[in-house]
């Protein structure tokens, strides 16, 4: 076998191994990962809005939630296959030290007045966005989903008012859950 199948096979930095399990159904922990890190995410776009600073950590904080529910399931299958662990480990830490890094700089730019409140918020929703996107293309299919489902989001923030984004939200995450439970329980 050689090293890139092992390390596709392993959940690596090979995303052909992870969307050729987008076929395979959902573990029960992947479903309930994707549900609470969905309500999260569209609980801090509304603190983003609603606070006057804009939940300035709260996507910081967020980002190590969401790298640690994808380490934690890397892990995981990796281990359960009998794979190589590290060389996962340490490309997932380098993702999601990336996008902690992004958002970062985003808020420094809000703390300097280079930009307000509600544009870091977005910003950082789609820092966030993009950084799962691309976990869910390289290690586990549904932060593929998770991802669009938060970019949407974020270009919602853009253009409509807080109200009217949940009226985008709401369904395309009713949408998102559907789909990951028919592939756990379909």
């Amino acid at each position: 076998m050689s090293e890139n199948s092992k390390r596709a096979g392993a959940g690596g930095h090979l995303g052909a191994a992870a969307m050729a399990r987008f076929g395979a159904g959902v573990s029960r922990a992947d479903f309930w990962i994707f549900v609470i890190l969905l309500v999260l995410a569209i609980g801090g776009s509304a603190v983003s809005q609603a606070e006057d600073t804009g939940g300035r950590y709260y996507w910081s904080v967020l980002v190590l939630v969401y790298a640690a529910a994808s380490i934690g399931r890397s892990w995981l299958e990796a281990k359960g296959q009998g794979g190589p662990v590290w060389d996962m480990i340490r490309s997932q830490v380098l993702h999601w030290l990336g996008a902690l890094a992004a958002i970062q700089i985003v808020l420094f730019f809000e703390f300097g007045g280079v930009t307000d409140r509600g544009a870091a918020a977005d910003y950082s929703l789609l820092m966030l966005a993009l950084s799962t996107y691309l976990a869910g293309v390289h290690f586990n299919w549904t932060f593929l989903l998770l991802g669009c489902i938060l970019a949407a989001t974020a270009v919602g923030l853009g253009f409509l008012d807080q109200f009217s984004i949940y009226l985008v939200t709401i369904p395309l995450a009713v949408l998102a859950l559907w789909i990951v439970y028919k592939r756990k329980f379909g």
